[in-house]
C-alpha cells in the first residue's frame, strides 16, 4: 500500500498501544512459569503475533482476549518450527529458550531479520555447550537443547542488548545458576533494565555487580503472575514528532518513569525548543518554533527516525550521534532516512556514527519505507507539515502498530491509502 499525505493540522488525543518490548518479554516469562498468567494491555501486532505463536509451538497455552492475553506455562516442550517473522526478539529469546528444552527446536526468520547481528548471541549458547546451527541464507536456526548445570559465559555488550536478555530469561532454567560476563561495554542498557524488571514480577531476581559488567541469576521458578504492559514510548515518538512540526497532539497512557529508551523524546524534544507538556501519564506537544542540535542517540536508537523528521523542521542544522546501529535494523534506518530526506529536499548526510540534516522547509516527494515500520511513520509526520509525501509500502506499520493509519486519521492527519 502506498501512504499519501496531504499538509495537515492534527488535533486531539490518542492512547498509544501497549509496549512491544514489554508485551514479548513478559509472554516469554509467562510461558516458563507454572501455572496461569495474565497480561493485560498486550500490544497486538505482527511481531507480538510471533511471539504468541511461537510459545503455542513450545507448549504454551495462550487464549487470547480483547485486551489481554491468558498463558498457561511450564510444560515446555521442543517444536519443530518456530516462525519468528521479522521479530527479533522474538528470534533471540527463544533462541536461548530453545537451549534449555532438551531436544532439537527449528526457529525460522525473515531475511530481514537473518541478515541482523546474531554472532555474538551464538557464540554465548556454544560456549554454554548448547549446539546451535544457523543458515543465513536459509533464516533458520537448529538448537539442540539440554538440561544445564552451571554456566559462566562472556558476552560482547556492544552490538545488541537483546543477546543479554535473551540470556537473562533463561539462566533460572540452569540448575545451579548462570554468570554473565560483558566483554566489552553495554549498549541500550534501559532495555536490560525493562528485562530484569519484567523479569522481577514474576518472580526472578538477578545480581548485577555495581559496575554492570557480571549478571548473576541463580536458579529460580518464574511465579505465574498478572501484569500490565505499559504504553509504547517507540511508537509515541512519532506521534509527539508529528504534534512539534504540525499541530497539537496528546499521547496518553504512557508512564513518565518508564526505563523505556524512547522515553527520552520528551528531552529531545525539550532541547530542540518543542512546546511539551506532560500531565500524569499524558504527553502534549504543539507545533513550536524549533532549533537545530547536537543529540546522542546511541542509548535510544529507535527514536532516530522521529528524530531526523523533527530536524527537517528545526532552525539550523542538527546533528544525531550514536546512530551507527541503527544500520542493522528492520532496514539501514540512516540510509532510508538520508534518502527520504534528500528526496525532499533536505540536505542530509552521514558518516560514521553521526547523520547531519540541514534545518528547512521540504517539499512533498516520493519516498520509500524500506518495508520498516519506524520509517513510514517518520514520513507521515513529516508529511503533515510539508504536505505531499507519498510513502511506500505503508502497511510494514503492521509489524508494531496496526492502528497507526487510523490513529492519525483520527488525529486530523489528511492520508489517502491506495494499492500500489
Amino acid at each position: 500500500m502506498n501512504a499519501h499525505i496531504a499538509r495537515s493540522e492534527p488535533r486531539g488525543s490518542v492512547a498509544v498501544p501497549g509496549s512491544k518490548s514489554y508485551s514479548i518479554r513478559a509472554a516469554v516469562c509467562a510461558a516458563i512459569a507454572r501455572g496461569d498468567s495474565a497480561i493485560e494491555n498486550v500490544l497486538v501486532s505482527e511481531d507480538t503475533d510471533a511471539a504468541l505463536e511461537c510459545l503455542e509451538a513450545l507448549g504454551a497455552l495462550v487464549r487470547r482476549q480483547e485486551r489481554s492475553v491468558l498463558i498457561r506455562g511450564g510444560t515446555l516442550h521442543p517444536a519443530v518450527s518456530l516462525p519468528c517473522r521479522e521479530s527479533g526478539a522474538t528470534f533471540r529469546f527463544l533462541l536461548a529458550l530453545a537451549g534449555t528444552i532438551p531436544g532439537r527446536t527449528v526457529l525460522r526468520c525473515a531475511p530481514s531479520l537473518a541478515r541482523r547481528p546474531l554472532a555474538p548471541l551464538l557464540d554465548a549458547v556454544r560456549q554454554i555447550g548448547i549446539e546451535c546451527e544457523f543458515d543465513a541464507a536459509d533464516g533458520k536456526a537448529l538448537v539442540s537443547g539440554r538440561q544445564l548445570a552451571s554456566a559462566n559465559v562472556a558476552l560482547r555488550g556492544d552490538t545488541s542488548s537483546q543477546f543479554l536478555s535473551a540470556l537473562l530469561l533463561s539462566a533460572p532454567r540452569f540448575r545451579d545458576g548462570l554468570s554473565i560476563e560483558l566483554s566489552t561495554p553495554l549498549v541500550s542498557k534501559r532495555y536490560v533494565s525493562m528485562t530484569l524488571a519484567c523479569m522481577r514480577e514474576f518472580g526472578v531476581d538477578v545480581a548485577v555487580s555495581p559496575d554492570g559488567s557480571l549478571y548473576r541469576a541463580d536458579r529460580a521458578e518464574y511465579r505465574p503472575a498478572r501484569y500490565r504492559v505499559e504504553g509504547d514510548w517507540s511508537a509515541a515518538s512519532t506521534l509527539l514528532a508529528l504534534g512539534a512540526v504540525a499541530g497539537d497532539v496528546t499521547v496518553t497512557n504512557l508512564g513518565p518513569a518508564s526505563l523505556q529508551a524512547d522515553a527520552a523524546m520528551v528531552m529531545l524534544l525539550r532541547a530542540m525548543g518543542a512546546d511539551v507538556s506532560v500531565d500524569g501519564e499524558s504527553v502534549t506537544v504543539r507545533k513550536s518554533a524549533l532549533r537545530g542540535v547536537a543529540f546522542d542517540l546511541s542509548e535510544c536508537i529507535d527514536l532516530l527516525p522521529a528524530a531526523a523528521a523533527l530536524a527537517v523542521r528545526a532552525e539550523g542544522a542538527t546533528t544525531l550521534m550514536g546512530v551507527g546501529r541503527a544500520r542493522d535494523k528492520e532496514s539501514d534506518r540512516v540510509a532510508a532516512m538520508t534518502d527520504g530526506l534528500r528526496r525532499c529536499g533536505i540536505e542530509a548526510e552521514a558518516s560514521g556514527d553521526e547523520m547531519h540534516i540541514g534545518g528547512g522547509a521540504g517539499h512533498g516527494a516520493v519516498v520509500s519505507s524500506a518495508g520498516d515500520h519506524r520509517i513510514a511513520m517518520a514520513f507521515c509526520a513529516l508529511g503533515a507539515a510539508v504536505g505531499d509525501v507519498t510513502v511506500q509500502h505503508a502497511e510494514c506499520v503492521a509489524k508494531t502498530y496496526p492502528g497507526f493509519w487510523q490513529d492519525v486519521l483520527g488525529l486530523g492527519v489528511r492520508v489517502e491509502m491506495d494499492e500500489q
